[in-house]
């Protein structure tokens, strides 16, 4: 009589798919699993990271580019400068950095002036327009000046993209997004795009960068 474990033993046997089409089948039904999981949890990490507001103090205040954000450029530009100005007089960093062409940089400059920001407290680097680009330079600047924490401004459903690019180049990144005017509102278009994006990031993009800013 065969004990218990080798009747157990038997019957997972049995469970295994013996031919091809069955490992096929499993492997399609992992494959289609995931297919359905990583959207999933990108959009959760997007509407996560869009509700952080996080105010700790850090060395300076980074406003990103908004050259291919979904909106009207100008407006979601004046929504980061606005925020970034209420962060620097509630004390949050002593430095403004902004990033972006040259004549989106001197723009910001003006208008971060007129928010009551002073001249010498805001800095421009001509930056590309994606996040990765912005950003590395800004971690090249950061580790050059001994610098290591940061507060970034950018719109919500950007936010958890830009806090996995900063992370990845060994930038503390402290997140906080716009909460009022052009840019801030989680749309389904604009979460669809951030979720591609931020996919794309994870599976491709994060395995190409290293940190730039040394690690404490």
């Amino acid at each position: 009589m065969r004990s218990r474990a080798s009747v157990a033993s038997v019957a997972a046997t049995a469970r295994v798919p013996r031919t091809a089409r069955g490992v096929t089948t499993v492997a399609l039904t992992v494959v289609v699993a995931l297919g359905l999981l990583l959207p999933i949890g990108a959009v959760l990490q997007i509407v996560l990271m869009a509700q952080v507001d996080d105010r700790t103090r850090t060395q300076a205040i980074v406003v990103l580019d908004t050259g291919r954000v979904w909106g009207n450029p100008g407006q979601v530009l004046q929504a980061r400068l606005a925020h970034a100005a209420d962060l620097y007089r509630a004390g949050v960093a002593p430095v403004v950095v902004l990033t972006g062409p040259e004549r989106v940089v001197l723009q910001g400059r003006a208008d971060l002036i007129a928010y009551g920001v002073p001249a010498e407290d805001i800095v421009g680097f001509t930056t590309g327009a994606d996040t990765v680009g912005a950003l590395q330079i800004i971690a090249g600047v950061m580790r050059d000046l001994g610098w290591s924490a940061a507060t970034v401004v950018t719109d919500p459903a950007h936010a958890a993209r830009a806090h996995a690019t900063a992370t990845a180049l060994g930038i503390d990144a402290h997140l906080s997004p716009t909460a009022e005017g052009t840019g801030t509102a989680l749309t389904s278009e604009y979460v669809g795009k951030e979720t591609v994006a931020l996919l794309r990031f994870h599976l491709m993009t994060r395995w190409s960068l290293v940190p730039i800013v040394p690690q404490a």
